[in-house]
């Protein structure tokens, strides 16, 4: 009976796991559009490089937003990330940006990351953002951010 109760407890972790992966999507599958980074990268030096920087690479004081905010982020979902944003950004006047601005914006810094383009934009929503991993790792290429 054991056996049983911990083969049908095995099965319905993996079913879990399944199903979690068959609507996730990461980061390295095309998260945002070309046009949408473009956007992104207007409303970031508008919004974010004075403290930030042109280049993303942050201050003594500021954080980087290339290097080392990409295993910062890794593993968690893009609506975390997005949501951070929203809630503290940009320094000032946190909470004064569209949800589009700061989609916008992830698109960008994603690009500037190095993370491919895809064929469609990074969604304004928390469930469309919550159901792409932010992944360090290109697991199809063998390589780590």
């Amino acid at each position: 009976m054991r056996r049983i109760i911990l083969a049908f407890s095995m099965m319905l972790v993996a079913q879990g796991a399944q199903a979690r992966s068959a609507h996730s999507q990461s980061i390295w599958n095309g998260a945002y559009t070309e046009d949408q980074a473009a956007r992104g990268a207007t409303s970031y030096q508008q919004n974010c490089a004075r403290c930030h920087g042109a280049g993303l690479a942050g201050t003594f004081e500021i954080p980087p937003l290339m290097g080392r905010f990409v295993p910062y982020w890794s593993g968690s979902t893009l609506d975390v990330l997005v949501d951070y944003i929203s809630r503290a950004m940009p320094l000032g006047r946190p909470g004064s940006l569209s949800p589009a601005v700061n989609a916008d914006i992830v698109a960008f810094i994603l690009k500037s990351n190095g993370f491919p383009a895809g064929s469609k934009e990074l969604g304004t929503s928390a469930d469309a953002q919550k159901a792409i991993t932010f992944d360090a790792t290109n697991k199809k290429r063998g390589k780590a951010h």
